[in-house]
């Protein structure tokens, strides 16, 4: 059973290794209710590391859509994953995963959701760039806040965790060169 199991695992690998990008690094932008902003995709292999910086945009529509004076929050939205990449088709690709996604205001205090993702790449076929849908499923919430050298942090773990997904997850385009 462990042989079976072990060469099952070894054919995905060797079968995620045909990808539908045409390089390695891709950079582009992203779009969500809790992260909208750039993004960088590096491939080592058959996993990826992927990186962005963006802004809340959903969380000032809700101040703006309320009558608020000033919509605009001071906090920023940084993502982060690791992902096989499994070729499914030529040009679309088949990302699992682990994740997060954080809001920092970027001093003293940065509050995020950890967990699996799962990612689905379309590449228009002889361009570089491609279409992509991320989704996350956090498992866990963590934080921490620094104030006068006291540090006060800890990490939650609940059930409803995974319906926060609906507000982390992202669309986007990724150009390749």
């Amino acid at each position: 059973m462990k042989r079976i199991a072990l060469v099952l695992l070894i054919l995905l690998f060797v079968a995620g290794s045909a990808f539908a990008r045409p390089s390695s690094v891709a950079v582009g932008a992203q779009l969500g209710f809790a992260a909208s902003g750039a993004v960088v995709d590096i491939g080592l292999g058959s996993l990826y590391l992927n990186a962005g910086i963006g802004y809340p945009l959903g969380l000032s529509y809700i101040g703006f859509a309320g009558g608020a004076e000033d919509v605009f929050l001071e906090v920023a939205t940084l993502t982060a994953d690791v992902s096989q990449a499994f070729a499914l088709s030529e040009n679309f690709d088949f990302k699992v995963g682990v994740g997060t996604t954080a809001f920092t205001e970027l001093k003293s205090a940065i509050f995020g959701l950890a967990g699996p993702v799962l990612k689905g790449e379309y590449w228009v076929p002889n361009k570089n760039f491609g279409l992509t849908l991320t989704l996350n499923i956090p498992v866990m919430a963590y934080g921490y806040v620094e104030d006068d050298e006291i540090f006060t942090g800890g990490v939650v773990f609940n059930a409803f965790l995974p319906l926060a997904g609906l507000f982390t997850s992202t669309i986007g385009v990724l150009y390749s060169f």
